[in-house]
């Protein structure tokens, strides 16, 4: 009597007969149109991705620019001078991190590969 319960599987009664044919259409159905709706999606994915990156660029470029317009104008407007660092460049010159560094006192390390 305890094992009267394995004897028949509980998916023999609940998906027999026309639900079960039901089901099996269903999944099928869904399953289709899974498969011919996902290059669609994937495509209107991409397409959203590129518009979106760039109009974000457009939008920062414009941005940069106003922030660019709005500091020259402050600027403009102060009556002090720049503040300078000690090798006479501007603190806020956007070339002075790149300018040769032969004229500074220090040791070069160069790399060797050797070693």
């Amino acid at each position: 009597m305890i094992y009267h319960q394995f004897q028949q599987t509980p998916f023999q009664h609940r998906f027999s007969g026309t639900r079960g044919w039901l089901a099996f259409v269903i999944g099928l159905v869904v399953m289709t149109l899974v498969l011919l709706a996902l290059p669609f999606v994937i495509l209107i994915g991409a397409l959203s991705f590129i518009t979106l990156s760039l109009f974000g660029r457009v939008f920062l470029k414009r941005q940069l620019a106003k922030f660019r317009q709005q500091t020259q104008a402050q600027n403009g407007f102060q009556h002090h001078a720049e503040p300078t660092a000690a090798d006479g460049h501007s603190i806020f010159d956007r070339q002075a991190p790149f300018k040769s560094t032969s004229n500074r006192p220090g040791r070069t390390f160069e790399h060797n590969p050797n070693e």
